[in-house]
């Protein structure tokens, strides 16, 4: 008697997300977080004995990495960020070994399983030893509904793996670069979302309850969240906002001032995003780049257009054919 035959494939699913790319060269090494990651400037305590790995997969607009090498420090100077910029968010959680994170005037220590935000586009520095493994996070800045100044205070924050989020975080984070992890094209997307809003939410537990900007940036935060929820909703404007809070448009506006953004400014920016996800989802091929830019709110074919090729370096059209 015959075997059953194997159960087939989801065609939406990797078989094998994962690339890995190992060396013990120094100057290939430096190359190969240059082309996976941003510039940076490496030092490794010891050249003599150098060995380094990456393990990375994609899963939509987020990048995770397994990273593991000897001891070592990575330098995001202001010359490698002018001249050779990425903007990227990032998460570094060391799963081996400790990392010294430092980043706008903030310095944290990170063990096993606690993990902290920086961005690519401002100095950062990394000091891990001795043996050690990072798991790095990684997604485009411009997907992350968070002003700059309002990561500038929440960068180089710890986020302890035994903290009330970080007990329910750090296992989903790990379970990320775990083999059996495997979903479609749609729930990566909104894993990669989702991954980003928890980690912002934890960092912003940490900061000191005595800051004078905390209450603001919990409005803010907020309100991104409900711009976040309603962005196919053609009425959501700065006013439905201010009714859903119970506040004025005056004080809502005063509130995005303070994080160098406006309104108009955010929900446009996360529009922007919610069109760029869709192109991406094996669910919306059939549908035109038009109906695609219409349901977020974009209704004229040029302007969407126009927008999208600025913020994201090639047309929608484009964009769709080489992801396709």
């Amino acid at each position: 008697m015959s075997s059953p035959p194997a159960p087939a494939a989801r065609p939406d699913v990797l078989a094998d997300p994962f690339a890995v790319v190992q060396t013990t060269a120094v100057d290939a090494w430096i190359e190969m977080i240059r082309d996976t990651f941003v510039a940076l400037d490496i030092t490794p305590a010891d050249p003599a004995r150098f060995s380094g790995s990456v393990r990375s997969r994609q899963l939509a607009h987020l990048m995770a990495a397994d990273v593991a090498a000897t001891s070592q420090s990575f330098e995001r100077t202001p010359r490698l960020a002018a001249r050779q910029p990425r903007d990227l968010l990032q998460i570094g959680m060391p799963v081996a070994g400790e990392g010294l994170l430092s980043q706008d005037g903030r310095t944290c220590t990170l063990r096993p399983g606690d993990f902290a935000i920086y961005e690519t586009s401002r100095p950062f520095t990394w000091n891990l030893s001795p043996d050690w493994k990072l798991r790095v996070y990684t997604w485009p800045r411009a997907s992350i509904p968070l002003a700059e100044s309002g990561s500038q205070q929440l960068t180089a924050t710890a986020v302890r793996a035994d903290s009330a989020l970080g007990r329910l975080l750090s296992p989903v984070l790990s379970s990320v670069l775990d083999p059996g992890c495997q979903v479609s094209s749609a729930g990566a997307i909104r894993l990669a979302d989702e991954i980003a809003e928890l980690a912002i939410t934890a960092a912003l537990e940490e900061v000191e309850p005595d800051d004078p900007d905390a209450q603001a940036r919990q409005l803010y935060t907020a309100v991104l969240h409900h711009i976040n929820a309603h962005i196919d909703d053609p009425s959501l404007s700065p006013q439905q906002i201010a009714n859903a809070f119970f506040i004025s448009t005056r004080t809502l506006h005063r509130v995005f001032a303070r994080f160098d953004t406006t309104v108009a400014t955010a929900i446009r920016a996360r529009r922007l995003e919610s069109c760029r996800q869709a192109l991406l989802s094996p669910g919306n091929a059939h549908y035109s780049l038009t109906a695609i830019a219409a349901r977020y709110g974009f209704t004229n074919p040029a302007v969407f257009s126009r927008t999208f090729t600025s913020a994201y370096g090639t047309t929608p059209s484009r964009y769709r054919e080489q992801r396709r």
